[in-house]
């Protein structure tokens, strides 16, 4: 008869996600995780086949966590609340945004934040700002405007003290979300012509 074991695979995760969001990646281990559960390795290789699977796991709890802040109002206006909620992420979660950003897990927070960004696109199919561009057109603003999200994203996630609150994070990225968008739209329009 197999070993029944006392922790489930999703509170193994939970301590191992509470873990890393505490004293951030670098700290993941089977040892530290098993500490933490007060047991052997033994309950955390009965769910997971390798460390890599577990950390897997952990991205995709990022990619969901850092979709709900996307959601969240800030301003009202939802394509420049994704990019508030982006950034509020990584200042509030740097640890996970950190992690599932760094050399060793960029590849499934690519897969998973492909499935985030197609969710986040179809919420905007109606944004009237967007409505006269073509599907090209969006998408090159789109990620424009997402990788200065991402780059102040890294700058709150790791930053000098009292640099960056609430107020200052929705200045930035209304204006610049604006800007980009104002500016493109004139630069979409001379393309046509």
């Amino acid at each position: 008869m197999p070993p029944k074991f006392k922790f489930t695979k999703q509170e193994i995760l939970s301590h191992a996600c509470s873990l890393v969001r505490e004293k951030g990646w670098h700290t993941l281990s089977t040892r530290t995780l098993a500490q933490r559960l007060g047991t052997s390795a033994r309950p955390i290789y009965s769910f997971f086949h390798s460390m890599d699977e577990l950390e897997e796991e952990l991205v995709k709890i990022s990619v969901d966590l850092l979709f709900d802040y996307m959601n969240r109002s800030y301003t009202g206006d939802p394509w420049v609340d994704h990019g508030i909620g982006y950034v509020m992420f990584a200042q509030e979660e740097p640890f996970l945004f950190r992690g599932a950003n760094n050399e060793k897990n960029i590849k499934h927070f690519k897969t998973y934040g492909e499935i985030m960004w197609d969710k986040c696109s179809g919420l905007l199919a109606e944004y009237a700002p967007f409505q006269g561009l073509t599907t090209e057109q969006i998408y090159r603003l789109q990620v424009t405007r997402w990788l200065m999200a991402h780059g102040l994203a890294f700058q709150v996630s790791n930053p000098p003290p009292d640099v960056w609150n609430l107020e200052r994070i929705i200045w930035v990225i209304q204006n610049g979300s604006i800007a980009l968008l104002e500016g493109l739209k004139k630069q979409f329009a001379s393309e046509d012509n």
